[in-house]
């Protein structure tokens, strides 16, 4: 018997929804700090108003700021400072941080203090050195993560989403394997929303500042910037476009640039929860209703991916590349399906997008017409026309970024910045270099470390496959132990995706064709890439993040073409396990200090 859906119950979970999401806006507002009057001094020069930031330095800099912090009534007392490199002194109210504490040295998360008894209502004037041992300098003053009306907060928000979630279940009358899905996304959504509250935006980023320059510029001039004369500036205007217009926005109506950079870390969590939808609509595309258990496993191997999760908090293009990339692909495979033309000329659109937000789109273009030229039961001419007009439409609307752009021309490489990259990154280009595939050496070492070759940061392949789960990133000695059986869960999982792969081919190769042309455009334009760009940095999987579609795709698949039960259920024991770690390794990133 189907139950019937409840509007009273749609109702009150949609306003309970609106209610928490709005009560939490403000009353986060009201704990926010206010900073304002920054300036900065070197090496007892004349002080300066910091407007465009601290300056970029070629050695080793100590540096001097001031700034006054005006907090409400209502206001957090445990903050959490971050220096690029090091606070050297730091005082409130002219009471000096006292000694143990300060100085300490962590560009990458800080220290924690607490500082209740130094502060009031009001305006604090705050006095700090910092030492900058090169390169850009920057320094963070944020709520900590364990300040208790700021976890209380936090708290409440969470058990607003979660009943929202339940009502609109109850409401919505669905079964029970659709309620499984809704939860799989439910959860995805908040382990987003807790990454985002934990994670500054130059943690586990890749050059924040230098897209935070691009962001500023189009903000500040209104206007595209030459590609040359910034590190990130050669990038496709599309996501610094759309968040500039938003930082300028929000500088007309005086809002501090601490607050309007945690707005585009927003904006790219929201990015990453429609992301996280697409994905789920993808799963419906794949797996028929009568494969609820596989459209679930699927559908949750991809939703705690770390190196999806990590682009809910970053401040790159990355957040809207994945974003176009899923729909795009979806309405590929949809119009495959299908053959209606309203989703080949969606997928065009988002196809146009995807290249404006960055040049990796370029990889579906070939996947794109290489199914219109192998689609059935379609005349040759009609092939042609489309195929013909889509060509010119993508010309139009995405050509001007190679050639009319400031310093674009045709003849130079599409990722500007490589001929500037540090030679200490440079790897080999081999044949042991682009084969060799060493899970035990994999196991001992799960980081990557870009400038070390101990770690294996040479070997192609290995570097791709730690980076899909931890990046560049040395998440710490606690997680390691994590980091090494999720990769032994991986490496097992990418076994059953090879299986999968080889029967999908053979058994329904034509159905499968989008999903087979995408992961191996995909992996032949990123080994070409490092080809071309031999840098350890140019083998990330972030290039690739599309790639994961087809490989959870095709290792369920594999699973579910195994005959024998005890196998296949220790194969469903081996994703479930390693969908459980990643939830752990990600939960550890947050909590730990």
């Amino acid at each position: 018997m189907r139950l019937h859906s409840s509007p009273p119950l749609l109702t009150l979970g949609t306003v309970t929804l609106l209610l928490t999401v709005a009560l939490y806006a403000t009353l986060s507002l009201t704990l926010t700090p206010r900073i304002t009057e920054e300036r900065y001094r070197t090496a007892e020069g004349p002080w300066k108003a910091m407007i465009d930031g601290l300056p970029y330095s070629d050695k080793q800099q100590f540096l001097d700021l001031t700034f006054s912090l005006t907090l409400r009534p209502l206001h957090a007392r445990i903050f959490q400072v971050i220096a690029d490199d090091c606070v050297e002194k730091l005082s409130v109210n002219a009471q000096e941080v006292g000694q143990g504490i300060v100085p300490f040295c962590d560009y990458s998360r800080g220290k924690v203090l607490n500082l209740g008894s130094m502060l009031h209502a009001g305006v604090n004037p705050v006095a700090m050195s910092i030492q900058n041992v090169g390169g850009p300098a920057s320094y963070t003053w944020r709520i900590a993560w364990w300040d208790p009306l700021l976890m209380s907060l936090r708290i409440l928000l969470l058990l607003g989403l979660v009943a929202s979630a339940v009502l609109l279940t109850k409401g919505f009358a669905l079964s029970r394997w659709q309620s499984t899905f809704f939860g799989v996304f439910s959860s995805g959504v908040v382990l987003r929303l807790l990454y985002v509250f934990a994670t500054p935006y130059q943690v586990r980023a890749y050059d924040a500042d230098g897209h935070l320059e691009y962001i500023r510029y189009i903000a500040e001039h209104l206007a595209l910037p030459p590609i040359r004369d910034g590190w990130e500036f050669y990038q496709a205007p599309l996501y610094y476009v759309l968040t500039g217009l938003w930082l300028h926005m929000g500088t007309t109506f005086e809002r501090a640039l601490p607050f309007l950079i945690r707005d585009i870390q927003w904006i790219a969590f929201f990015a990453s929860v429609l992301t996280l939808a697409g994905m789920g609509w993808i799963a419906t595309l794949l797996f028929p209703r009568k494969e609820k258990a596989e459209r679930v496993l699927f559908f949750a191997s991809l939703a705690v991916l770390p190196s999806i999760v990590f682009l809910s908090a970053r401040i790159n293009n990355d957040t809207f590349l994945l974003f176009w990339e899923i729909f795009c692909f979806g309405f590929l495979l949809k119009w495959w399906q299908n053959g209606r033309w309203k989703n080949w000329w969606i997928a065009m659109l988002l196809l146009a997008l995807s290249i404006l937000t960055k040049t990796n789109g370029l990889l579906l273009i070939p996947v794109a017409f290489l199914l219109l030229t192998l689609k059935q039961r379609l005349a040759f001419k009609k092939k042609v026309l489309v195929g013909a007009v889509s060509l010119l439409l993508l010309t139009l609307t995405t050509g001007w970024i190679f050639t009319l752009r400031s310093g674009a021309s045709l003849d130079q490489p599409l990722v500007v910045n490589t001929g500037n990259l540090s030679s200490a990154l440079y790897v080999n280009n081999t044949v042991e270099t682009f084969t060799e595939f060493n899970p035990f050496r994999m196991t001992m070492h799960p980081y990557n470390n870009p400038w070390d070759d101990a770690d294996g940061r040479q070997y192609f392949w290995e570097y791709l496959f730690k980076s899909a789960f931890f990046g560049e990133f040395d998440l710490g000695p606690p997680l390691r132990p994590f980091a090494s059986a999720i990769l032994v869960c991986g490496f097992l999982t990418l076994l059953f995706a090879v299986y999968g792969t080889w029967i999908s081919v053979r058994r329904e190769g034509w159905r499968t064709l989008p999903l087979w042309s995408v992961a191996g455009f995909l992996l032949l334009g990123h080994a070409l890439h490092r080809q071309e760009s031999a840098f350890s940095c140019s083998q990330d999987f972030r290039y690739s993040l599309l790639f994961s579609v087809p490989v959870f795709y095709f290792a369920i698949r594999g699973l579910k073409q195994i005959r024998s039960p005890f196998p296949r259920l220790g194969g469903v024991i081996i994703v479930l396990t390693g969908i459980v770690l990643q939830v752990a390794l990600l939960v550890g990133i947050i909590v730990l200090p």
